[in-house]
């Protein structure tokens, strides 16, 4: 709209119709209405040399940083792949088995196994309704090029001491590459598994398409 020029160009409204009616300005006219490309508007105006509102260019980074955090889970999980039929006869196995199957660099999956042990030791990772979220107690940081979330669907139910006292069936072990992307992964996947409709399919044990499909599909829902 040309209110929004006005503001993130700067200029009078006059003068944004002055640009309109001399072809100066990139614009589609619909029914009588002006509308702008943003991205195409901030190319022209910088081919232009035209001073553009610093807190509007924030804003907009902000909006496309929100955007993109929302779908952090999505690509994290793209990384980090779905295992299914997962041996569970105990939590050092389990934490065997996701040290073996995740891609991680040899000095990464030698040690990882023991780094989830001692998490687990200081407080549950269960988060209920046979969930848990297992992680290293901090950060993995460069030792892995970009955060990761596995998924891994237990052959049989395995007790994690979790609040409700349910058994896990399903462990998404989080794998971050600092603090910020650890909480935002952890709150993303919390607000997904307390999903009703995506607990029924998690209870099928959906392959990584499938997964990837429905969570990409509730993110943008809750948005």
């Amino acid at each position: 709209m040309v209110s929004d020029v006005v503001q993130l160009l700067h200029v009078p409204e006059a003068t944004i119709y002055r640009w309109i009616r001399q072809g100066d300005i990139p614009c589609i006219v619909r029914r009588g209405k002006y509308y702008f490309k943003q991205s195409t508007l901030f190319s022209w105006a910088e081919s232009k040399h035209i001073h553009l509102e610093e807190h509007l260019l924030n804003k907009q980074k902000r909006k496309q940083d929100v955007k993109t955090s929302q779908f952090l889970l999505v690509e994290a999980l793209k990384a980090g792949k779905v295992f299914h039929d997962v041996p569970a006869d105990s939590i050092e196995i389990l934490f065997q088995e996701v040290s073996s199957r995740m891609e991680l660099s040899r000095s990464v999956s030698d040690s990882l196994a023991e780094q989830l042990l001692q998490r687990e030791k200081i407080s549950s990772t269960g988060i209920g309704n046979g969930f848990a979220i297992p992680h290293p107690k901090t950060p993995l940081g460069q030792q892995i090029t970009q955060s990761m979330v596995g998924a891994f669907f237990l052959r049989t139910p395995l007790d994690f001491k979790a609040p409700d006292g349910l058994p896990v069936f399903t462990a998404f072990v989080l794998l971050s590459t600092d603090s910020h992307h650890h909480l935002l992964l952890l709150s993303q996947l919390a607000r997904l598994l307390g999903n009703s409709k995506l607990n029924e399919l998690l209870n099928n044990s959906p392959s990584l398409e499938i997964l990837v499909e429905q969570f990409e599909k509730t993110l943008a829902e809750t948005a």
